[in-house]
């Protein structure tokens, strides 16, 4: 059996001394961004008349809705899919960062 690796080739420890104590707000980052997407999604297409938009604003709030539906419903299920939920939060947190300025 291998040795055990040293202390300094594993995680770093958390200011907490426990550490991965962050995977507790994944789920609450998950849906706050769900929220804003789904907002802003609505708001792309009640912006102005459908009959005036163009079929590219609608097609990118229908796009920016359904994101934020499938992040609302990936927090509810964050607990079964650790993984693809901090993939789907970091994701989520660039999209916010880029398209609304880290709101």
């Amino acid at each position: 059996m291998a040795a055990a690796a040293p202390p300094e080739m594993g995680y770093p420890r958390r200011a907490n001394g426990g550490g991965g104590g962050e995977n507790l707000l994944v789920p609450a980052r998950l849906l706050d961004s769900g929220r804003a997407f789904m907002v802003l999604g609505a708001l792309v297409l009640t912006r102005r008349r459908l009959a005036r938009c163009n079929a590219e604003h609608v097609l990118a709030g229908f796009a920016l809705w359904l994101l934020g539906a499938g992040l609302a419903m990936l927090s509810l299920v964050a607990a079964q899919f650790p993984g693809l939920a901090a993939a789907g939060a970091a994701l989520a947190t660039a999209l916010r960062s880029h398209l609304l300025g880290g709101l």
